[in-house]
């Protein structure tokens, strides 16, 4: 059956009053290509002796909390595809940014064309195994991590609406549904420092009642259930972790859907440290997708032992300009944790998609400014034909104008009959019939109009759309180390900020990775100078 809209689940995020703004005692860094200086996403900033960490964000920025017991300590900073750096944590600058410059891994022609020991393998067999194994190579037993969870809004360039927790997930392992687990949440707020805005928290569902023209719009998609955490719904987009179960479309459950649904490259490889990887980059079948949807990605697989190292996953559209668009994205990481067994362990998962909303502040679209009755034969309305001039701010399209079925006119609980319709310019002519009208009823009357065009291909009422991106990420930092909880409360299914933060004496040690400031960003970029 061919696809041609995804279906991706979706939360709204409600903005209510600040709770308190970011602590600044942390020390500052950024990952960067040693070559191009371009920023590294999504590297791992490890504290070797303390085993707690982050992840750089998408512009390769960390902060790591300036804590007197980490002086001691040093490090580590890894990301697939770059050598590994181990820094001593005396030495970075505590005031200014740290630029961490990572060496690319350079490939011998042995190692970019893999091969598995004896005989050459398909990228299908390698990605059967790897499937197959998931059970092997992850924890089946118990296990618990604690992660940075942030969620926000994108315009071109600022954050807007940050909201922030630290979250401890208590896991009952791959040989049960990820349904089982359970979460507190040690610490959150809304972030003062960037800009909060009144950005409606509902997705248009539309045909329901979920359905409002003010409501946000998924270019190409149907947004799924909208109630519940925003949490779960951000880890429903874990495949790995959801093998056995739906995950987002195309994937579909991974283990009985990928394989089927997607054209696979050659592997080629890359390394992660001194582990060598297998890249296979896919697409979806077009026969499944359509020629108008887009989708592609890239799995990463140890040769070994087939564990499953990254999952890149992409959804785009062709518009109507032939320019793509993209619908949304995934990325998630495992690695090897030491604390759990040496198991593969999420390291991080980051999806966003795209939405748009109608610019409010818009008062110059294509609209209908009124409406006039046309009576014939004196100052009573007798049962003949009647006609009803409407007024446009706009030249109308006399093709769409002259359409009858883009009208429907209602005389109280009736629907008239529109016999004519005539454009001339910003005037439309509109010639009806009801032997029941009365003059009394001269204002129940109402007219509306739809896929009407102006002479620009303006639709009516169509305000200019904002186009934004919607964040949700979370940052794996530390792996089976106990807490003692003093207020036991568990994630419910309703938004964070409504959730009871449950305390602990030990909760001190994690920290939120939060984003610079613009004015930070101003400041480092003039120290470079």
């Amino acid at each position: 059956m061919i696809r041609h809209i995804i279906i991706i689940w979706l939360l709204f995020s409600i903005n209510h009053p600040v709770i308190y703004c970011q602590q600044p005692d942390f020390i500052r860094g950024k990952v960067i290509d040693s070559k191009t200086s371009e920023p590294i996403p999504f590297a791992t900033v490890r504290l070797k002796n303390a085993q707690v960490g982050v992840i750089s964000n998408a512009v390769g920025d960390f902060r790591i909390l300036n804590n007197p017991e980490f002086q001691s300590d040093s490090l580590i900073v890894s990301c697939i595809g770059f050598h590994g750096l181990t820094v001593a944590f005396s030495k970075l600058n505590p005031t200014g940014m740290n630029n961490i410059k990572l060496v690319p891994y350079i490939y011998s022609l042995n190692e970019v064309k893999v091969s598995a020991r004896k005989k050459r393998l398909s990228s299908q067999i390698i990605i059967g195994r790897a499937l197959a194994n998931i059970k092997k190579n992850n924890p089946t037993i118990p296990f618990s991590y604690v992660s940075y969870y942030r969620d926000y809004q994108k315009d071109s360039i600022n954050y807007l609406n940050l909201n922030e927790g630290i979250i401890q997930t208590l896991d009952k392992g791959f040989a049960y549904s990820s349904d089982s687990n359970r979460y507190r949440l040690l610490d959150f707020k809304k972030n003062i420092d960037f800009t909060r805005t009144s950005i409606t928290p509902y997705y248009d569902l539309p045909e329901t009642d979920h359905s409002d023209v003010w409501f946000k719009k998924v270019p190409n998609a149907i947004v799924g259930d909208q109630y519940g955490n925003e949490l779960f719904i951000l880890l429903v987009h874990d495949a790995i972790r959801n093998c056995d179960t739906r995950s987002f479309s195309f994937v579909d459950t991974l283990t009985k859907n990928f394989i089927r649904n997607h054209v696979f490259s050659n592997p080629t490889g890359v390394h992660e440290g001194n582990t060598l990887l297998y890249k296979i980059d896919f697409t979806v079948k077009r026969k499944i997708t359509g020629d108008s949807v887009h989708m592609k990605g890239a799995i990463f697989i140890q040769p070994d032992d087939y564990s499953i190292h990254r999952l890149e996953y992409s959804a785009s559209f062709s518009n109507s300009g032939n320019k793509n668009k993209e619908i949304f994205n995934i990325e998630i990481e495992y690695g090897p944790e030491t604390a759990v067994n040496s198991k593969m362990c999420l390291k991080y998962i980051s999806f966003n998609n795209s939405f748009s909303i109608p610019d409010a502040n818009d008062n110059d679209f294509f609209k209908i400014l009124g409406t006039v009755w046309k009576q014939p034969g004196g100052p009573y309305f007798r049962k003949t034909d009647m006609e009803i001039i409407a007024y446009f701010n706009r030249d109308l399209d006399a093709v769409s104008g002259g359409e009858i079925g883009n009208y429907v006119l209602t005389i109280g609980k009736r629907k008239a009959k529109i016999k004519t319709v005539e454009v001339n310019g910003p005037k439309l002519y509109i010639t009806v019939r009801d032997d029941k009208f009365t003059y009394k009823e001269l204002d129940s009357c109402n007219l509306n109009v739809k896929n009407l065009k102006d002479i620009n291909g303006k639709f009516i009422n169509k305000r200019r759309e904002l186009e934004f991106r919607q964040f949700r990420e979370l940052f794996v930092q530390e792996y089976n180390k106990p807490l003692e909880i003093q207020d036991n409360y568990f994630i419910q299914a309703m938004p964070l900020e409504q959730n009871q933060i449950s305390s602990s004496d030990k909760s001190g040690r994690f920290w939120m990775n939060t984003p610079l400031k613009a004015e930070e960003k101003k400041q480092d970029s003039e120290n470079l100078k």
